[in-house]
């Protein structure tokens, strides 16, 4: 759920939160992923994440504050003030991207979850868990110290190919801090006594994603670190749908429930009534704990109508 498909007039958008819950709740949709929930991020002049929360819990609705630590960031605020914490290439270029390997950063996000808890809600959501694409590391001064007090090198001392232990290493100790900020927010959670779900969006292959955006998320299983996973399978092949439903499960094993993602329109695919349909029986036959359509801008009338006469029909 994106706070962009709502008008800015408080009355109006409750009516209108009111109406798309009761049409969630007609089809069984029983969680709501919430994206710029915080009032520094939705522009609204009233409590947006209060009125999804009364609207939803009305309705037997749990809502969740997604929060996306490696997404671009806009440069204002607390991270205009420090723009050492932007990831940082070989040749010196910045990015707008956050460096979570950086404490400060992972505090920065802490402080903003913080925020969130303070609400009755029932989740935390990371999504963007992880480096920008194709190993987009940062390389300051700061992180490669870091590094080398461990290695005795820096990274950027090292020949950038897998022939290197000391590069296998990089990749390996950038998977590791981002396995710490979940941890961090697992015990943020935990410190807070608050009955509060932790769930995370991850790439798809999870060896892929460990070595080229940090998200090892098939160690996260056995660490206990979350309570469910939402791995985006946005593809309209049935057959490798499938087969990456399995591998989440597998996984996943004992360590946290699985919710895989279908993609109702994504920059990777457009799905068709017929096609998900045919996704939410692949997720039950494989045994999966429920299913995640993304995202609310797509999951239209139309998608939720053919759902309530078939695979929801109460």
């Amino acid at each position: 759920m994106h706070s962009g498909v709502f008008e800015k007039q408080a009355d109006v958008a409750r009516k209108q939160i009111a109406d798309l819950f009761d049409s969630y709740q007609e089809i069984g949709i029983n969680h709501l992923y919430c994206y710029y929930t915080l009032k520094d991020e939705h522009g609204f002049d009233w409590d947006y994440l209060q009125v999804l929360i009364d609207e939803g819990h009305k309705r037997g609705i749990k809502i969740h504050s997604i929060f996306c630590p490696g997404h671009n960031v806009a440069i204002k605020g607390e991270v205009q003030e420090h723009p050492e914490w932007l990831i940082q290439d070989r040749d010196s270029q910045q990015y707008n991207a956050l460096n979570l390997a950086l404490p400060a950063v992972r505090q920065y996000w802490l402080r903003r979850i913080t925020q969130a808890l303070e609400y009755d809600i029932d989740g935390i959501h990371l999504d963007y868990i992880r480096f920008p694409v194709n190993q987009r590391f940062s390389y300051d001064s700061v992180t490669c110290a870091a590094f080398k007090s461990e290695f005795g090198y820096s990274p950027r001392e090292v020949s950038q190919d897998d022939g290197s232990i000391y590069w296998c290493e990089w990749i390996n100790w950038n998977a590791r801090q981002i396995t710490g900020m979940v941890r961090e927010v697992r015990e943020l959670i935990d410190r807070s006594g608050k009955k509060v779900l932790l769930g995370a969006d991850v790439f798809p292959n999870p060896y892929t994603a460990k070595v080229l955006i940090g998200q090892d998320w098939e160690s996260w299983a056995g660490l206990g670190l979350l309570d469910f996973i939402c791995p985006m399978l946005y593809i309209n092949d049935l057959n490798l749908f499938r087969e990456y439903v399995a591998r989440a499960i597998k996984i996943a094993g004992d360590g946290y429930a699985v919710y895989p993602g279908i993609g109702v329109k994504t920059s990777h695919n457009q799905i068709t009534k017929e096609l998900i349909v045919k996704e939410v029986e692949i997720i039950r036959d494989e045994g999966a704990d429920g299913v995640i359509f993304f995202s609310g801008y797509s999951f239209t009338p139309e998608f939720r109508d053919t759902l309530k006469l078939t695979v929801f029909r109460k």
